[in-house]
């Protein structure tokens, strides 16, 4: 059912993807819909006389910045499970959903719902190892997620640094990255370097180790 519904009979999700929505992060979007409008719909279901917000989140939080009190909405009749996975849908090609964002979510959807990898990949149409990679980081030490959490070290590097087996050398190693960066082809050199028989090692920009 398409329909106009009144902004403060929206709620927010339950549980959001994102962890970092704040309304500096929508200011360029509640500056456009201010001049056009909400040109597509918000994805809602209904919750005794409101909505949950589904699909939209961040149009939903611009909308009212920009001063509406209305927004077009698409009405679902869904459950739990079929409205997690509709989110999730929208945000696949979402470069600025974060990588623990995602193991979050999907740890969440694993527990609540008993769902094994596979079937998690299944309903997101991603693969098994997509989720398998994403579901790893909570297993990362502290340092390695905080770096990842704070945008200091993008999610291809952190994963090969994960890989690191010696805890000393990973914890430099990921130091060393946050202050000088490091590509995905550097992090797995200095993985396969840190893992073979050679001696502790300091990371080199060239991607070759050097007796620490």
């Amino acid at each position: 059912e398409y329909k106009i519904v009144p902004l403060d009979k929206i709620m927010d999700p339950e549980r959001p993807l994102r962890s970092d929505l704040a309304p500096e992060s929508v200011l360029d979007l509640a500056a456009s819909i201010e001049k056009v409008g909400v040109i597509e719909p918000l994805v809602v279901r209904k919750v005794g006389d409101d909505f949950e917000i589904i699909a939209g989140h961040r149009r939903l939080l611009a909308a009212d910045i920009a001063g509406l009190t209305m927004a077009p909405c698409l009405i679902v009749d869904v459950d739990d499970l079929k409205a997690e996975v509709m989110k999730l849908h929208e945000n696949l090609s979402r470069a600025e959903i974060s990588a623990i964002d995602w193991a979050n979510h999907l740890a969440h959807l694993k527990q609540q719902y008993q769902l094994s990898n596979a079937k998690l990949a299944e309903l997101l149409g991603m693969s098994e190892g997509w989720v398998n990679q994403h579901l790893l980081i909570l297993e990362w030490p502290d340092y390695l997620q905080e770096a990842l959490t704070s945008g200091k070290l993008a999610f291809t590097a952190a994963r090969e640094l994960a890989g690191v087996k010696d805890d000393r050398k990973r914890r430099h190693y990921v130091e060393y990255a946050v202050k000088g960066g490091v590509t995905p082809n550097l992090a797995a050199n200095w993985r396969r370097e840190a893992n073979s028989e050679a001696p502790a090692a300091s990371p080199n920009t060239d991607g070759q180790m050097t007796p620490a």
